[in-house]
């Protein structure tokens, strides 16, 4: 059992924590300092065809992060903000600080989070420099007819930060890329992440910011293509 690894997570309500902490339960990995920060807006209903399919791929999109965390007698902070950059967070991590902290959410680290003496990883749904900003696992089906994860470590540009690991998934043969498909393969590549001990090992490898291509949220015809391709026979 891997047990006490030396790092926190930063969980917030959405299907992409659903994901990371029931793949590090069922792995048998516990973070040392859980932070759920909840904005409390109500749970999604999602059908039974997605729910299956949510759990073929090793999480139930029906389960929520703070029913999870209850369930499995985890030890967690909860605020009521979803806020990477807010103040009180900041403190709380000052006070519990770890070498690292998993970040599961979006956006861009301020100064005053990114000078704590802490490590932020994160993991971004595409192969780093040549695919940094939003959506980048559809342009990658689009492209390649398949999707990478980079794990980084956060810093103040747009998917600039030094390299951890990286790996590449086949496109799904179902159509929930956002539901299920973009948690499954940033879950997957957390756990490899952890289990290998990569973050310990620090064998970063340094991106040049002016390298590879950043990419905005997807049109429409082109998401609708992406998805085209997973449910249809090439």
């Amino acid at each position: 059992m891997l047990d006490k690894l030396g790092f926190g997570i930063i969980l917030t309500p959405d299907n992409r924590s659903k994901a990371y902490i029931q793949k590090l339960l069922s792995s048998h990995i516990f973070p040392d300092v859980i932070v759920f920060m909840n904005n409390n807006i109500p749970e999604k209903t999602y059908s039974d065809e997605i729910i299956e399919i949510s759990r073929k791929n090793g999480f139930d999109i029906s389960k929520s992060v703070k029913n999870v965390l209850n369930e499995n007698n985890f030890t967690y902070t909860e605020f009521d903000f979803v806020d990477i950059n807010h103040p009180e967070l900041i403190n709380f991590i000052k006070k519990n600080r770890e070498e690292y902290y998993i970040f599961t959410g979006g956006g861009i680290l301020k100064n005053e989070i990114l000078n704590l003496d802490v490590k932020f990883v994160h993991l971004h749904p595409g192969l780093v420099p040549k695919y940094r900003g939003s959506t980048c696992f559809y342009y990658s089906i689009v492209n390649e007819g398949s999707a990478g994860v980079t794990a980084f470590i956060m810093d103040k540009g747009l998917d600039t930060g030094d390299i951890v690991y990286q790996k590449i998934f086949e496109k799904p043969r179902h159509k929930f890329l956002d539901e299920i498909y973009d948690p499954y393969i940033r879950s997957e590549t957390l756990v490899d992440v952890i289990s290998q001990n990569l973050l310990n090992k620090q064998n970063f490898k340094k991106q040049n910011s002016r390298e590879g291509e950043t990419y905005f949220i997807i049109h429409p015809v082109l998401k609708h293509i992406a998805i085209l391709s997973c449910i249809t026979n090439d």
